[in-house]
């Protein structure tokens, strides 16, 4: 569970994204594996004053993008690994999503199979009108960390999944909701 505390006058939510708008990954790939779990770390080695400076600035990339009207809708990429987590903000919106394995942002020698269930210490999911996406990306790529659309929202209420030349329905919402919580 989480509790917060503050004030913010815009908020980025699981129930906000919506048919027509681009999924965009957004990692820092500025670290290393947590060998033998699935954690990749990209934060641990910052725990001097610096480093504490520069977490904070990549965090507050967030509350700026939701402030400027630049995205409503994202989740951090949790231990259900970035799929399972696009999953989930899909059935909170009530949407489906169609993601491009390949454009996933993800270290040289990351297996795609580790890098898709891998927890990164900072990686979210965004959704973005298409004509804002680019403005999205950049406010990450200024800070180093990558970032980029690898799909599209839709109305489908499935998880489809593109690699190479094939396309896969990774989940369907409409037949097996995965937490039930479907608006």
């Amino acid at each position: 569970s989480v509790a917060i505390l503050g004030r913010a006058r815009h908020l980025l939510t699981s129930f906000d994204a919506r048919p027509g708008e681009v999924l965009i990954a957004a990692i820092d790939l500025r670290g290393r594996w947590h060998d033998p779990h699935p954690f990749w770390d990209a934060s641990s080695a910052l725990c001097h004053t610096e480093g504490a400076a520069r977490l904070r600035g990549d965090l507050d990339l967030l509350p700026g993008i939701a402030e400027d009207g630049l995205s409503r809708a994202a989740k951090d990429i949790s231990m259900a690994g970035l799929l399972g987590t696009a999953l989930m903000l899909a059935e909170c919106s009530g949407i489906g999503m169609t993601i491009t394995l390949d454009d996933i942002p993800r270290p040289d020698d990351a297996p795609m199979e580790r890098w898709l269930s891998a927890f990164p210490s900072y990686g979210y999911l965004l959704t973005a009108r298409p004509e804002a996406a680019g403005a999205v990306m950049a406010r990450f790529h200024g800070r180093g960390i990558a970032a980029s659309v690898i799909g599209q929202c839709d109305s489908t209420q499935r998880l489809d999944v593109t690699w190479a030349d094939e396309k896969e329905t990774f989940w369907d919402l409409a037949r097996m909701p995965l937490m039930g919580c479907a608006p």
